[in-house]
């Protein structure tokens, strides 16, 4: 079976849908139907059960699924080592990170690899601490850059650097002025929370269960671009690190408060990597810069008003 039509197989299965892997890969609906088809005759068994709200494996899915990646995988290690013959990274590198991430580090990150490999493509998921580590254990994305909480065991924890969450407030609300803030003292104002965070959206709301008759959440969103206006207007108290708000907090509109007496307060960011699949040159190659990126990052806060 082609590369291509592998890719297509996989891109449904992860989707559960024509429709929507053929929005992912670009392609026309009627030709991933087509190619689905053709690879569940060659191999006479159906590979998806067709239900009414969608396509889920059947046994024989699951297992042409798990040969579908290996295959993929051992293309793309053949293709960048090709590439390495003729001098040159090549191939596609997957990260998947949190939504703070987007703002400057990983922009600045890609546009720096880009010059010195710019054969090297990039595709490039936001998404939760749990979800990220589902896609790096299961092979669909190379790295993922997330905090340090439970992961799969086939996946291993590097270049991690202190990346607290903090109470980011307006400039002129009244935390503002404290050199730390409790949950308990933020659950006294409106708070700002981020939905599909998961598991640090519970990890806030078991320390706040006790607050629950002074807390009120007024805004609960996924979408940092939302929640950032609001905590500068002073609205309320919101959570994040301060890799979301550099800029704000550098220009003094909002004020990154840290936390005393939270597990929050002690958070680390890093990098999440599989722990026995071979990472291509390439991925190997932004791994490292990344790594490196982090530990510059912290030093550069290390005694500043972020870290």
């Amino acid at each position: 079976m082609h590369a291509a039509v592998l890719r297509y197989f996989v891109a449904v299965a992860r989707a559960g849908s024509i429709r929507k892997a053929s929005e992912e890969l670009h392609v026309a609906s009627s030709a991933v139907s087509r190619q689905i088809q053709k690879i569940e005759e060659e191999l006479g068994t159906p590979l998806f059960e067709r239900l009414p709200n969608g396509l889920r494996l059947t046994q024989a899915g699951k297992m042409t699924l798990r040969h579908a990646k290996a295959t993929l995988h051992d293309f793309e290690l053949l293709t960048s080592e090709l590439g390495a013959l003729k001098g040159k990274k090549t191939g596609l590198v997957s990260i998947a990170a949190l939504d703070s991430l987007f703002v400057r580090f990983l922009p600045e990150q890609i546009k720096e690899f880009h010059k010195l490999h710019p054969a090297v493509n990039f595709r490039v998921h936001s998404g939760v601490q749990s979800r990220i580590a589902t896609m790096v254990a299961e092979g669909e994305i190379d790295i993922g850059i997330t905090f340090n909480l439970p992961h799969p065991e086939d996946t291993q924890f590097i270049a991690d650097i202190p990346m607290p969450l903090m109470a980011m407030v307006s400039a002129h609300h009244p935390l503002a002025r404290l050199p730390a803030v409790s949950l308990s003292e933020c659950a006294q104002y409106n708070l700002l929370l981020q939905v599909d965070t998961e598991p640090l959206r519970s990890l806030i709301e078991v320390e706040l269960s006790s607050l629950e008759r002074t807390g009120r959440t007024l805004v609960t969103s996924n979408n940092l671009m939302l929640l950032r206006p609001m905590i500068e207007a002073g609205v309320g108290v919101a959570f994040y690190t301060p890799l979301g708000m550099a800029d704000q907090m550098k220009s003094g509109t909002i004020v990154g408060v840290p936390l005393k007496g939270s597990r929050l307060g002690g958070m680390r960011l890093g990098l999440l990597v599989p722990r026995r699949r071979q990472l291509t040159q390439a991925a190997e190659a932004v791994a490292e810069q990344l790594g490196k990126a982090l530990g510059q990052l912290s030093q550069a806060w290390k005694g500043s008003q972020y870290g």
